[in-house]
């Protein structure tokens, strides 16, 4: 995959993290309990964070400062997708839907998943400095 493709995923990351921010604090702030509100702005912070992180990525790797690595940057996106979009899913089904719902079964387990694609990204990152 081309480093165009992870640059514009990265872009529309920032901005969704931006919508679904602001939709949280003005449309969701009575709905969620204190609870949910945390766990949205901690998808928000770690969809933000991490996509900042993929432009820093591409921008280290134009400049020959740590090596060209697609896999690197397939993992942090699908880490993002899955850590903070389940966590988008867990507060609204604990916010719409009664407390053991299949929304629940399905998504709380995959939140793990993503923190873990993320963190071996980030690893990959750091093994792929370039010795200068």
């Amino acid at each position: 995959m081309k480093a165009k493709l992870f640059l514009q995923f990265s872009i529309i990351s920032i901005a969704i993290s931006i919508i679904l921010g602001a939709f949280g604090a003005h449309y969701l702030k009575d709905i969620f309990n204190d609870y949910g509100k945390e766990i949205w702005e901690k998808g928000i912070l770690y969809q933000l964070t991490n996509s900042l992180g993929l432009l820093l990525i591409i921008v280290l790797q134009n400049q020959n400062l740590i090596k060209r690595k697609s896999t690197t940057l397939f993992l942090i996106s699908l880490g993002i997708i899955l850590f903070s979009g389940s966590l988008y899913a867990l507060c609204l089904s604990r916010s719409f839907f009664q407390d053991n719902n299949l929304l629940k079964s399905l998504f709380g387990p995959i939140t793990p998943i993503g923190g873990t694609l993320i963190i071996t990204g980030w690893i990959f990152v750091f093994f792929s400095v370039i010795k200068k």
